[in-house]
């Protein structure tokens, strides 16, 4: 009973050793970054995002996934990148819009986040609980450019002050690591290995138990 005991308790923490750590949201596995930028009144961004360049870059760069952008001065809203959601946040009772004109004239004003590689976003959505007042809007509303990149327009919304848009952000499973052949073929031997030994202690019980 013993050697049973020591044996499967060395085939779990092989096993344990062989399983993937593969995390599939957006913070992966803690190194995974992004970039929040704001466009106002500008053409419809792309990546890399020079031309039109960003009017704002939210926190000075790139930073790590949980992510926490403070209000900026252009947008005037906060900005935070959980694991499966961004919100946004508006601090301002303005529109989003770079003139005074109803209904705005511009064609894009609003965020673009970009996401390291480590990042394979698959789909992308606005919550229930976003404020109705605050909805991505215009020719391009929110677009999952690529896997890295996002896109939402805000152009002429005009929320109140504490109004959130939440965006459910959806990423690929990870194909799960296949076990080394030598550790399995190992487990499945000592596996078999018990068993013939318990079934010859069965049919002959005067056999001393190591």
């Amino acid at each position: 009973m013993r050697l049973m005991a020591i044996t499967s308790a060395a085939v779990a923490l092989l096993l344990a050793q062989a399983a993937p750590s593969a995390h599939a949201g957006l913070i992966g596995n803690g190194t995974n970054t992004v970039s929040a930028l704001f466009f106002l009144g500008t053409a419809v961004p792309s990546p890399p995002y020079t031309n039109p360049p960003p009017t704002e870059i939210e926190g000075g760069g790139s930073t790590l996934i949980p992510a926490q952008f403070p209000i900026g001065v252009a947008d005037e809203a906060t900005i935070d990148v959980g694991d499966t959601t961004i919100t946004i946040t508006n601090q301002a009772a303005v529109p989003f819009c770079s003139t005074a004109t109803v209904p705005c004239p511009d064609v894009f004003t609003g965020f673009a986040f970009s996401f390291s590689a480590g990042v394979d976003i698959t789909g992308v959505s606005v919550d229930p609980a976003s404020a109705a007042n605050f909805l991505p809007a215009g020719v391009s509303p929110l677009e999952l450019l690529t896997p890295t990149d996002i896109i939402v327009n805000l152009v002429g919304e005009n929320p109140t002050v504490g109004a959130q848009l939440i965006l459910d952000v959806t990423t690929a499973v990870p194909s799960p690591v296949p076990e080394p052949p030598t550790i399995t073929l190992f487990a499945i031997g000592l596996s078999a290995m018990l068993i013939g030994r318990r079934k010859r202690r069965l049919v002959n019980p005067n056999v001393t138990p190591l």
